[in-house]
């Protein structure tokens, strides 16, 4: 059995030793699976060293320049791939949107992230109020007073949660 990736990561990378031609479409260049080989970038792209390539363009989860370097573009996906098939990696895209202003920064911080297996709000509700006692323990006879639709509403608009089809993200 194949496991297909969640991300397809993948570089363009342009050999900028050989001068830009118009009749051949500008700069030598090809597109590399990521985690990157050097050893194929040299004998595909026929460079001797990283400062004689570009990246021109990516499919990856997180941003580049053309100028970032190799080792840490690398090292960036084999985070990617360490988090690929949790419900964090599922939702890398919107984690990062909602909570950190870099991917760096959501990489320090990932393990600091909760998931609630469940994407109902009022039942995410009832679970924060009877399961993990938000608001301390509350009598048996008062649970049938509280609104958890309008309370899980409530924390829908949040920006300590993130509501997924994936479930449900807390970041403290």
């Amino acid at each position: 059995m194949v496991l297909l990736a969640m991300y397809e990561m993948r570089l363009y990378l342009l050999n900028i030793t050989k001068s830009y031609r118009d009749d051949e479409d500008g700069y030598t260049g090809e597109w590399f699976n990521c985690p990157v080989d050097f050893e194929e970038v040299k004998e595909r792209l026929g460079v001797e060293q990283e400062e004689q390539i570009e990246i021109a363009d990516y499919e990856l989860p997180f941003s580049v320049s053309s100028d970032t370097p190799l080792w840490e573009v690398n090292a960036n996906c084999r985070m990617v791939q360490e988090i690929e098939g949790t419900p964090v990696g599922n939702e890398m895209k919107e984690i990062q949107a909602k909570w950190f202003h870099s991917f760096d920064d959501f990489i320090d911080h990932k393990d600091e992230i909760r998931h609630y297996d469940m994407s109902d709000s009022a039942f995410f509700a009832e679970y924060l109020i009877t399961e993990e006692h938000i608001f301390g323990e509350i009598p048996v006879g008062l649970l049938s007073h509280i609104d958890f639709s309008s309370y899980g509403r409530e924390l829908e608009q949040s920006d300590d949660y993130l509501f997924t089809s994936n479930g449900v993200f807390r970041y403290p």
